[in-house]
């Protein structure tokens, strides 16, 4: 008789590791997507400040760029202009509280990325009303 009850609590045991298992892993889905709406939001109002997609550039004097995010390998994930109209350090404190907050989340889900790096831009230029990019030939034989 104290073998099926034996088996009865391994049973129970089993479905008990499971049940808490998939409760882990709905909560750990919910809680990494909530975190990911997070920095979404962070980085929309960022490009917000940034004002780059309400203020049209006339003149490049006006303008900078930084880096932002964190790939999983290092480095930035890109670069974005802003103009020099805002409020320059609150704006990077935003784009380094929000760096600081992808760097977190890659540790804590374990995400992989591309460990290229991107090219670096040596100035912003207004093209077309748009701050663009400029990157110096850095491989120019002089």
């Amino acid at each position: 008789m104290k073998q099926p009850v034996m088996k009865n609590i391994f049973y129970f045991l089993i479905s008990f590791s499971l049940l808490l298992c998939s409760c882990n892993s709905d909560e750990d889905k919910s809680s990494k997507e909530e975190e990911t709406q997070n920095l979404t939001t962070t980085y929309d109002e960022i490009i917000t400040m940034s004002m780059v997609n309400t203020t049209p550039c006339t003149n490049s004097q006006e303008w900078a760029f930084t880096p932002i995010g964190s790939k999983a390998c290092g480095g930035p994930v890109l670069f974005i202009p802003y103009s020099l109209k805002i409020n320059v350090s609150e704006f990077l404190k935003k784009v380094d509280k929000y760096t600081t907050a992808q760097n977190e989340f890659n540790k804590k889900w374990g995400i992989i990325s591309t460990c290229d790096v991107p090219l670096s831009p040596s100035s912003v230029d207004c093209v077309d009303g748009k701050p663009t990019f400029i990157y110096s030939d850095h491989f120019q034989k002089e």
